[in-house]
């Protein structure tokens, strides 16, 4: 009896020492931010332009490469992370107050259109003694994040801005951006989204920027393009992740589990 029960005690002392240093790992040491890079490939396969054209006039058929750099670190974006899946998203569009992880970058016909980020809040100077406001109204607001679902295989990334900009007496202006990516792979099978490597994948893909001023004397200027992406492959890179959060519950869950076994044990009587 007293072999078995110094046994349990042992075993107990390793899984306690377990769980004091991933509790050390978890909280003790600072982390080092890393930064990935996401490429997505393929053709534009829809779409057109209105006015000024991004990439030129002849983009349909034409290969396209879209880059997206993720920081999984970023103090005021939103990470999360569980058995299945991991994400990384920020911005005012996504929540007030937030930061974006992501920013992102199209390429075709060797034109590069960098998606627009910012956030301000501006609103114009009131004197309610004479009943009279002074300056423009500017909104501005961007959107970033990459969002991992291991369990049906799928990748999500995207990055957006939304502005506008009223000047009374003179103009009113909308400015927006927005390139989304849906990736399916049967290789994503890691719920961390910073799964490295290059992954053939099917999904679906746009883009799309628009600019629209109108002037209260009565000229306007507008425009837009709009295209449809095809997606079919993926390249991931960069440096080497901190240890994911949610890894090491999953791993301080099973030790508990291992101390919950071991202390229920029962030992055999002995003769």
């Amino acid at each position: 009896m007293a072999a078995g029960g110094a046994a349990r005690r042992e075993v107990m002392r390793r899984i306690l020492f377990g769980l004091a240093t991933l509790t050390t790992s978890l909280v003790g040491g600072p982390a080092t931010a890393a930064i990935f890079t996401y490429v997505v490939t393929g053709t534009v396969v829809g779409g057109g332009n209105e006015g000024n054209a991004t990439f030129g006039d002849d983009v349909i058929g034409r290969a396209f490469s879209a880059s997206f750099e993720v920081d999984d670190a970023l103090p005021t974006a939103l990470y999360a992370a569980s058995a299945t899946g991991s994400s990384a998203q920020g911005g005012g569009l996504v929540q007030p107050g937030t930061r974006p992880p992501v920013t992102a970058t199209l390429t075709i016909n060797g034109i590069s259109y960098a998606i627009r980020t910012g956030e301000r809040k501006q609103e114009p100077t009131c004197y309610p003694e004479i009943g009279e406001c002074f300056g423009s109204t500017w909104t501005e607001d961007d959107r970033g994040g990459i969002v991992k679902d291991a369990g049906a295989r799928q990748l999500s990334l995207f990055g957006g801005y939304r502005s506008f900009d009223n000047s009374p007496g003179l103009f009113f202006r909308n400015m927006a951006d927005a390139l989304d990516f849906t990736l399916r792979s049967a290789d994503f099978t890691v719920p961390d989204y910073r799964q490295p490597g290059s992954y053939a994948v099917t999904g679906t893909g746009s883009f799309a920027t628009s600019y629209d001023l109108v002037a209260y004397s009565g000229g306007s200027e507008y425009s837009a393009t709009r295209l449809s992406l095809a997606p079919t492959r993926l390249s991931v890179g960069g440096g080497v992740p901190e240890p994911a959060t949610w890894a090491m519950m999953i791993l301080g869950f099973g030790l508990i589990g291992a101390a919950m076994r071991a202390q229920a044990r029962p030992v055999a009587a002995r003769a």
